[in-house]
């Protein structure tokens, strides 16, 4: 008489669980694109940083703004600069098109902040993280803000990601993935560097 085996299957309930957390994720992202769009195209007025960065971007050319120093002291990376740039190259010389860069990495923040949430601080901690993330008023602020801040942001939270996808492997594609992706991040964010010396 063979004996019954046991074999995890996930019942009604796990699946129930997992697609309301999905759901949950799903409404707390959607939530958070709507109020960095709203800010966005509320289209406040440059303040005194933003104007000063402002005035490089737009009067320096691509090779200018990698030959320091900027207008008034700035400093932001080079990455962010011609990111930056581009957006007003095809864009014009309007508040938005300053914006729409920092705007782009805060909207890409919330999809990447949730794999790495989920690893670290499991289910329920990852749907407080990401609901913290798009609601705090900094976070949202500087999404929509002509500075490197919600791109330092983002390039931790890839960073992270990395580690979290490549950690474990050690074959040479994977391993040149790793090294190139934390190259590519030194561009745009000063303060990766510490985070990535810290999964070193």
């Amino acid at each position: 008489m063979s004996q019954p085996t046991s074999h995890s299957v996930p019942g009604t309930a796990d699946i129930q669980v997992t697609r309301a957390w999905r759901i949950t994720v799903v409404l707390i992202i959607a939530a958070g694109i709507f109020l960095r769009l709203y800010h966005f195209l509320d289209n406040r007025s440059l303040w005194q940083d933003e104007l000063f960065l402002a005035s490089s971007l737009i009067r320096m050319d691509f090779h200018e703004l990698a030959t320091p120093p900027l207008d008034y002291y700035q400093r932001a990376p080079l990455g962010f600069l011609w990111a930056v740039k581009l957006c007003v190259h095809f864009f014009g010389n309007q508040e938005p098109a300053l914006r729409l860069f920092p705007l782009c990495c805060g909207l890409l923040s919330l999809f990447a902040f949730v794999p790495v949430a989920r690893h670290f601080l499991g289910p329920v901690g990852a749907l407080i993280g990401l609901t913290m993330l798009a609601f705090a008023p900094p976070m949202v602020y500087h999404s929509v803000e002509l500075k490197q801040y919600g791109t330092e942001l983002l390039a931790t939270i890839l960073a992270l990601g990395l580690y979290v996808r490549y950690r474990n492997r050690r074959d040479p594609r994977g391993m040149v993935v790793w090294g190139l992706g934390g190259a590519v991040l030194v561009w745009f964010s000063f303060t990766v560097l510490f985070v990535l010396a810290g999964i070193g």
